[in-house]
């Protein structure tokens, strides 16, 4: 796989988005903020999680079942696997606006160089385009996946599908996510949602905006967590939830999404989810606002005491001793502080401090 040099790729996000346009210093800056692509391993996986930190892979393959079929061909499978009857909701041309479309005109537009057409958000289970993919290596380890019905529904296993030349622009998701490519190529800039709200950078979740969200190359080469990599064929995205990312499409599109909640991080997520509010839950009555983080807190407890006895495999494929590791040092004075208050997040509190007094079991995990 060939990287394109680093000035073709801004000189290309630049005549898509005029915002990212960065000046031949601002560049050489962006070197050192690049996040690059490295093999899979399921540990670092969940390391970066607890760290709060992006991390690319190469190497993680979503097969189709039987290798039967071949994700090269991943737009004819698209084009078969999802109901006829069904209109995806879309956002067309250089204005982006909304339409719907069946998946075979969905697939031609994406095919014609001049078309531009973009979906994020087509869900793919219970379709048999899902039964036909593996999607099993980003979703094992994900409670979302094996719940009821209300946090079932926050996982959003979606086709991603984007011509090139659009773009999405700045926002932020609840849980963490993940993004694996089959085929294009796009352009992420990720950042701290509230530190860049600090710097004048503009997220559409949290922000009332009118046109496009602000955003500048200079504010964002000032914040600490700015990061930016492109996703190509074969490589998968994990994103922890608390960063805003803007994505531009350089090469036209195809990837399967989701959000997740592990729970080698949860302590960071559920205070982030506390501090700040969910998205999903802004509009509710205060009252309810943590009314689906208590469910899934419940869960990750539940998750995690059954893992106490399990096996090295089982403990690694969960992340279990990320997770007793990484509490130490997420659960801060000001934390515990915060979610005290909280008679579920209290018990969850408890259960880490427990659970961070039994004695570690011997041997080593496997790492894939």
């Amino acid at each position: 796989m060939v990287i394109a040099p680093l000035k073709e790729v801004w000189t290309a996000a630049a005549e898509i988005d005029h915002t990212v346009a960065a000046t031949p210093t601002q560049r050489r800056k962006l070197v050192s903020r690049r996040v690059k692509p490295q093999p899979f391993d399921r540990q670092h996986l969940f390391r970066s999680m607890a760290a709060r930190s992006p991390v690319l892979f190469s190497g993680l393959r979503l097969p189709t079942t039987g290798g039967k079929r071949d994700t090269r061909q991943i737009d004819k499978l698209i084009e078969t696997g999802l109901p006829k009857t069904i209109r995806i909701r879309t956002r067309c041309g250089p204005s982006a606006t909304r339409g719907y479309l069946s998946p075979q005109e969905l697939i031609a537009r994406w095919r014609s160089p001049r078309a531009r057409v973009s979906v994020t958000d087509l869900h793919i289970r219970d379709t048999r385009f899902f039964n036909w993919l593996d999607c099993e290596p980003i979703s094992d380890f994900n409670l979302l996946a094996r719940s009821a019905e209300d946090i079932n529904y926050q996982e959003m296993l979606t086709l991603v599908v984007s011509s090139t030349g659009t773009f999405s622009d700045s926002h932020s998701d609840d849980p963490d996510g993940s993004n694996h490519c089959f085929v294009g190529r796009k352009l992420w800039l990720v950042w701290d949602t509230f530190e860049g709200l600090a710097h004048g950078l503009e997220d559409v979740e949290r922000c009332e905006v009118n046109d496009q969200a602000r955003f500048s190359m200079a504010a964002f080469l000032r914040l600490r967590s700015g990061r930016w990599f492109t996703v190509e064929p074969g490589q998968t995205l994990f994103l922890p939830g608390h960063l805003t990312h803007k994505v531009i499409t350089l090469e036209r599109y195809i990837g399967v999404g989701s959000f997740f909640v592990t729970i080698a991080n949860y302590a960071w997520t559920l205070a982030r989810w506390t501090r700040h509010t969910p998205l999903w839950a802004l509009n509710l009555p205060a009252t309810r606002r943590l009314a689906l983080v208590d469910s899934i807190t419940a869960l990750v407890v539940k998750r995690a005491k059954s893992l106490e006895r399990a096996s090295f495999t089982e403990r690694a494929r969960w992340g279990f001793d990320v997770f007793a590791s990484s509490n130490r040092a997420h659960l801060t004075a000001e934390v515990r502080q915060l979610l005290a208050s909280n008679p579920r997040s209290a018990q969850f509190i408890e259960y880490c401090d427990t659970l961070a007094g039994k004695p570690s079991r011997a041997g080593s995990p496997s790492q894939h």
